[in-house]
């Protein structure tokens, strides 16, 4: 009777030190899938944000550069081939979009950081008439998607001359007209 004490209790302590080992791994298993998520989101984030360095590293290239402005100030002066420039251009900002849009998806980001993460860039890219007339021509293709639910009030309520505004006032203006009118 005593042996047969002995071992339920023996049992009992086992199962009690199996039960806890469950519970520690349970525990040391979720901060491990939480770690995995920061890891996984902070690896998302790189890549929205390397996308969209390459989406302005090809703007700055003198020849695309060129095509890109004239696409802001005379977009009715574009070659067929500069219109499929600029359209790649729109396509890859869309395509850095859908990352967020995906990253959302996932759990990774809340709706209004993708829809702050469009409205911070948006009127950089689709800031001119031409930019716009695409999107219009693009817009049906997109209806009840997230993309024209977030994105499409955005790029409608932004100003056509946005871009050419925006240019004319990053110019900066010789030094000796600028002090003629400050008082």
């Amino acid at each position: 009777m005593a042996k047969k004490n002995k071992i339920g209790r023996l049992n009992r302590w086992l199962t009690l030190g199996a039960n806890i080992g469950v519970v520690l791994g349970l525990i040391i298993l979720i901060i491990e899938v939480r770690q995995n998520a920061k890891l996984t989101q902070a690896n998302m984030e790189i890549t929205k944000n390397s996308f969209l360095a390459e989406i302005e590293l090809n703007i700055a290239k003198p020849e695309i550069s060129k095509v890109w402005i004239r696409s802001i100030r005379n977009p009715e002066d574009l070659t067929d081939s500069e219109m499929r420039t600029v359209e790649a251009l729109l396509v890859s900002l869309m395509l850095q979009w859908d990352v967020r849009f995906k990253m959302e998806d996932a759990g990774l980001v809340s709706r209004g950081e993708v829809r702050q993460h469009i409205l911070n860039n948006a009127k950089f890219y689709f800031g001119s008439r031409f930019a716009k007339h695409w999107w219009s021509l693009q817009s049906s293709g997109w209806e009840g998607t997230p993309m024209m639910e977030v994105a499409g009030p955005i790029v409608d309520g932004i100003d056509e001359n946005f871009l050419a505004d925006y240019m004319n006032n990053l110019r900066i203006k010789p030094q000796g007209e600028a002090l003629e009118k400050t008082p």
